[in-house]
């Protein structure tokens, strides 16, 4: 019974983690557990309080020895104070309580199963990383010819020649990425590619500062779908899916900044002895030399004033050997490196999930009800739009005349389409399956088309009265490009599979290059010209002409043919301002001492525009006020030949 009764008490050590001890290792605690008794005894009468947990439970020592102190330290969160993440109650209470089977409880079951799947991770990551790992020094280079395009073409200069080929660069890099990485160019990434062309184009073609910005960010989204289209199949993906999956991409681009040097460090170590090596020490001599050279140069400009102004010249304002340019155009270009491989690297990792999941769960019984009440709506208001505003028969409302009936209104129905378009891709998306819904939701689509065209007709009557401007034109351009789109909705709701966003973002870019193309600035500028009396042009006109509207309206301003006091007095500049090209300026001086040239500057301030220097400065800034080949702008070149030559 003994022996049962030990082997009993070494099976629940070990169930609970603790290792067994021998015998004459169980007489000296059993020896130490009573001399601690004894001095527990003494305590008491001596009038201290005893040591807690001194009394002996049945089955089981009450005292912790130093070996079990040992063993239970080892396990982590064993105090009854502390508690393992995941546990409630004391670790007694977890293996069974005070009296129950001491059982070591399964602590490390979660995190060994998120070890393995960590280390899972990581080895997926690894692999699908291997290509580019692997081709580090092609893709490399390849990342620093993007870095050092994007710093060419667009250090200080965002609207100049050299934008499109910027984009041509990174059109190219793209696809070698793609055929090097074995992804086949698919047929919908060829017309991104055209359009980011085309935008490219655009770009340099007009001085409308918006437009560029937003010219900028269409670039970033195609170039994020052309990524995301190569390599996945987005066949099936709606609208929804594709903008959070925009989202995504960037923002998993962003976190593989590391990767670049993760690769650099193991692509050095393999190469170690030989060219590698030698360009390390190549760039190490050349910091070396930086803070000699400065030296040195300081001390022979001191020296010699012919070499001080040599040096001057090299880094003078405008000079991209100045410390502070050098830095901008260094990160500059690390920023375009780090850029292109970031993006490479989150097309391989593919961190995207490629299903869709169908969420066309919801009953269609109330959807019907509300789609039914707002078609029968619908339809009365668009019999009213064409009985009353399109044929022009019916009695209007006392106070009120056709034009003023027909001038009224234009946002509502634009919002209300709007409504329509979401409405009706919600029901598509969330409710199942119903003919019954799909022919009322086709009729909601045909009301729209009338809302739609009532929309364009009261705007075209209030341009008639009070001329275009910038929101009336983009406003006409908007519902135009909602029409089609609106085509492409209608199709979805009896063809399921019919892929809107690949339509949406084809109608969207194509209506998108028109408007940049067409050159907004030039448009309003003619229209307000040819709508304003030339013989009595007025400060305001001028004012809304040349700062309300971008350079692309020069040529209709110059066609009023306003000379530099003409300008002046509508209030355009002071008077100190000549307004004149800066070798116009009569330098030379009379032999009396006076100031000559007077008169030729008289006559050159009375030809006509020889104030649009002044307002070629006003729309270039300080980019563009010393055109040259690298940031030649179309538009802009425009204006300077519009300025009258030295007589």
């Amino acid at each position: 019974m003994e022996k049962n009764r030990e082997t009993d008490g070494a099976e629940r050590l070990a169930d609970a983690g603790i290792s067994a001890v021998s015998g004459d290792e169980m007489e000296k605690m059993s020896g130490e557990s009573g001399t601690e008794r004894a001095a527990a005894g003494a305590g008491q009468e001596t009038g201290r309080e005893p040591r807690p947990g001194g009394e002996r439970r049945e089955g089981r020592m009450e005292d912790e020895t130093a070996v079990q102190k040992q063993e239970r330290a080892s396990l982590p969160g064993e105090s009854r104070q502390e508690r393992p993440e995941g546990m409630s109650g004391t670790y007694e209470e977890a293996a069974g309580g005070e009296n129950g089977p001491q059982r070591r409880p399964d602590l490390y079951g979660t995190a060994g199963q998120y070890e393995a799947e960590q280390r899972e991770r990581e080895r997926v990551r690894a692999e699908r990383l291997k290509p580019l790992q692997t081709n580090f020094a092609y893709f490399s280079r390849l990342s620093l010819f993007f870095g050092l395009a994007y710093t060419f073409c667009l250090y200080k200069n965002p609207a100049g020649i050299t934008y499109p080929l910027f984009v041509l660069a990174a059109c190219v890099c793209g696809v070698l990425a793609c055929r090097k990485l074995g992804c086949p160019i698919k047929r919908g990434s060829w017309f991104l590619l055209a359009a980011a062309l085309a935008l490219g184009i655009g770009t340099c073609r007009t001085a409308e500062w918006f437009l560029i910005a937003v010219n900028g960010l269409a670039l970033v989204l195609l170039g994020c779908v052309f990524g995301i289209h190569q390599f996945y199949d987005d066949d099936t993906w709606n609208l929804g899916k594709y903008f959070s999956s925009i989202l995504l991409y960037l923002c998993h681009a962003l976190g593989q900044a590391a990767v670049p040097f993760q690769h650099f460090a193991a692509f050095s170590r393999q190469r170690e002895h030989g060219k590698t090596r030698r360009v390390s020490l190549f760039l190490g001599g050349l910091l070396a030399a930086v803070p000699l050279l400065f030296v040195l140069v300081w001390l022979l400009g001191a020296a010699d004033a012919v070499f001080s102004d040599l040096v001057h010249g090299l880094f003078q304002t405008g000079s991209w050997l100045r410390p502070f340019t050098l830095l901008h155009l260094f990160f500059m270009t690390a920023f375009g490196f780090l850029a292109m491989y970031c993006l490479i690297c989150c097309s391989l990792l593919r961190p995207l999930k490629p299903e869709t999941a169908d969420r066309r769960h919801g009953e269609p019984i109330p959807v019907l009800a509300c789609m039914g009440s707002v078609a029968v709506v619908y339809v009365v208001f668009c019999a009213i739009q064409i009985f009353y505003l399109f044929l022009g028969k019916g009695r209007l409302p006392e106070g009120y005349t056709y034009s003023s009936y027909a001038r009224q209104g234009f946002f509502q129905l634009l919002f209300v389409a709007i409504l329509n378009l979401i409405m009706v891709l919600c029901c598509l998306k969330y409710v199942r399956p119903d003919r019954v819904l799909n022919v009322l939701l086709t009729v909601i689509c045909a009301c729209t088309y009338v809302m739609l065209a009532s929309a364009v007709y009261r705007m075209c009557l209030y341009v008639q009265v009070y001329h275009l401007t910038y929101l009336r034109l983009t406003t006409l351009w908007f519902l135009a490009m909602t029409a089609v789109l609106l085509a492409g909705v209608t199709l979805l709701i009896w063809q399921p599979r019919f892929p809107l966003f690949r339509f949406g973002l084809a109608v969207v870019t194509v209506f998108y290059a028109a408007l940049v193309w067409a050159k907004p600035g030039e448009i309003l500028g003619w229209d307000y010209v040819h709508h304003m009396d030339r013989g009595e042009v007025t400060a305001k006109d001028m004012r809304y002409l040349v700062y309300n509207l971008s350079a692309d309206a020069a040529p209709a301003i110059a066609s009023l043919e306003l000379t530099r006091e003409e300008a002046e007095d509508l209030g355009l500049w002071p008077a100190a301002e000549t307004g004149l090209p800066e070798d116009w300026e009569e330098k030379s001086e009379t032999p009396d001492g006076a100031a000559g040239g007077g008169g030729q500057d008289t006559a050159a301030g009375s030809l006509p525009n020889a104030w649009m220097q002044s307002y070629y400065e006003l729309h270039a800034g300080k980019n563009y006020r010393s055109m040259g080949l690298r940031n030649y702008n179309f538009s802009l070149a425009k204006v300077r030949a519009l300025i009258p030559e030295q007589p």
